[in-house]
This record gives C-alpha cells, sequence and structure tokens, in this order.
C-alpha cells in the first residue's frame, strides 16, 4: 500500500484510482475517472497541474515519474515516460511513451505519441496523420494565461459538483 500526499490547495476527485506513492502539489486539479498508478516507482505531480477525465499517469520504473508545474494531461491521455517538464500539453488520446520525457512547453497533440525513450526537446510540437513535428518559436505565451484562467474555473466549479478527496 503507497502513500498518497494531497496539497492543500489540490483538488482531487473522489472517483479517482490513486495507487501506490503520489505526492500531488498546490493548485493541480486530478478530474474524476483519472489513473494515477504508481507501480514501482512515486509519482511526483507539480503545482498548476490539469489532469482530465480518464488520463492515466503510470510509473513501471523504480525511478520517480515526475511531471513539473502547469500541465495539461487532456481526456484520455497515456503517460508512461519517465516525466515532464513546464506548461505541457499532452492532448486528447496522446500518448507520452514508456522511457520517455517531455521537455518545457512541448505539445503532444491529439492522438500523437513519442517515441519510447525519447527526450522531446523544449517548444517541441508533435501533430498530424501521419504525425510531423516542428520547433515552435514562440514559447507558447498564450498557454499561462489561458491555464491560469481554467484552473481558476475549474477551482469554483468542480467542488460543486463532485465529491473531493480531503488533504492531509
Amino acid at each position: 500500500m503507497g502513500r498518497l500526499q494531497i496539497a492543500p490547495r489540490a483538488l482531487v476527485c473522489k472517483n479517482t484510482i490513486i495507487e501506490g506513492d503520489v505526492q500531488i502539489g498546490n493548485d493541480t486539479v486530478v478530474h474524476v475517472g483519472a489513473s494515477i498508478l504508481a507501480k514501482k516507482g512515486p509519482i511526483i505531480i507539480g503545482s498548476g497541474n490539469i489532469i482530465s477525465e480518464r488520463a492515466v499517469i503510470v510509473n513501471n520504473h523504480s525511478t520517480p515519474l515526475t511531471i513539473g508545474d502547469d500541465n495539461l494531461i487532456e481526456t484520455d491521455a497515456r503517460i508512461e515516460g519517465r516525466g515532464m517538464g513546464h506548461r505541457n500539453t499532452v492532448q486528447v488520446r496522446a500518448v507520452v511513451a514508456e522511457y520517455s520525457t517531455l521537455g518545457n512547453d512541448c505539445v503532444v497533440g491529439a492522438t500523437c505519441s513519442t517515441a519510447p525513450a525519447e527526450n522531446v526537446p523544449d517548444n517541441t510540437v508533435l501533430f498530424g496523420n501521419p504525425q510531423s513535428r516542428r520547433t515552435r518559436a514562440d514559447g507558447n505565451p498564450e498557454h499561462r494565461f489561458t491555464h491560469k484562467k481554467h484552473l481558476e474555473y475549474i477551482h469554483e466549479m468542480l467542488p460543486r459538483y463532485n465529491h473531493i478527496i480531503e488533504a492531509e
């Protein structure tokens, strides 16, 4: 049995699956139906993240899987890699494959996937079918504003309609 640590300002819905040693940082939101599975090593989730419905985060490694701050992990996305930096977006049904890492300000587009054991550099966008990639030149300035507003809205509305796990 693992240990769950939820920061005081985090919102974690009761209808989530959390197993193993998991730390969830301040202002992070974990929606109904998300799964966070620390099978072999711990999962450390920073602050201000949004983990959407049915998103899955799995650590099958003995080393910690670390997720930085202000990331958006959308519905049905799957994180199996070693971790990610800050301000990333993993879109609907996208996958961060086993042993992979994301830098900062990356986007893994809908249904796209990193290669296994890939280290995706900062500002990389994976998109399309067939999958392509490019380096973003602007650093995604609108992400910070939109992400902050999204978090504020969720923090106001989510507790009205869902049961929340109390921080310890």
